[in-house]
């Protein structure tokens, strides 16, 4: 009796787990990570180059221990967005999200740190620090969710609002080449050792 309770409790979930992906579909959302491996996605900058990420049970992760790895991108290009990610860290960890390829949000392990400035979690890197430190401690996922429409990005971490309306006017550090304005790849920061993402969702709002 309990083996088929089991059974039957999950296949209650893997319905629940379509369901939501199909509602998700149907309102423009569209995974880019399939969990198994790096399909749509590809070294950011040098296509010959050792890719040091991988799929690792569920999770799109980096697996360079420090400056040797490599940040990787979408092989599809986005304008206006919104976006879903979860992501966390090790100790000292240290990632970024790029939208468009060269606005970073920058990913830090620094939970607890007030007032958090332009080079700490969920900041505009070295443009706008956010409103609150949201950031959980190392080991726990964190939330992230963006809306960036022509050149004003709003954010919230685990929830909280980071980034209100904030006008972009410049790429940051480490972008890809191209304008602010452009279309780009979402990117991930990968040469600073160990991170993980997953359930990383995108709704482009330029596209029919």
């Amino acid at each position: 009796m309990m083996r088929q309770k089991a059974i039957w409790a999950t296949a209650v979930l893997a319905i629940v787990a379509i369901s939501f992906c199909a509602s998700a579909a149907d309102e423009g959302w569209i995974s880019l990570f399939n969990g198994k491996d790096l399909t749509g996605w590809q070294n950011a900058r040098d296509a010959k180059a050792e890719n040091k990420w991988k799929a690792e049970d569920g999770t799109l992760t980096n697996t360079a221990t420090g400056h040797d790895g490599n940040d990787i991108a979408t092989v599809e290009k986005f304008k206006d967005l919104e976006l879903k990610i979860e992501y966390k860290t090790v100790k000292d960890g240290n990632s970024g999200v790029y939208l468009r390829g060269r606005i970073e949000l920058q990913v830090l392990d620094s939970a607890g740190k007030n007032p958090p400035g332009k080079g700490n979690d969920g900041a505009v890197y070295d443009q706008f620090p956010p409103k609150v430190n949201a950031t959980k401690p190392v080991g726990e996922w964190n939330s992230l969710e963006v809306s960036y429409v022509g050149d004003v990005l709003t954010a919230k971490l685990n929830g909280q609002v980071i980034h209100d309306k904030q006008q972009i006017a410049k790429v940051t550090g480490g972008a890809l080449p191209g304008g602010v304005d452009e279309p780009g790849a979402l990117m991930l920061q990968g040469n600073h050792g160990k991170v993980w993402y997953r359930n990383i969702m995108i709704k482009p709002l330029d596209k029919k």
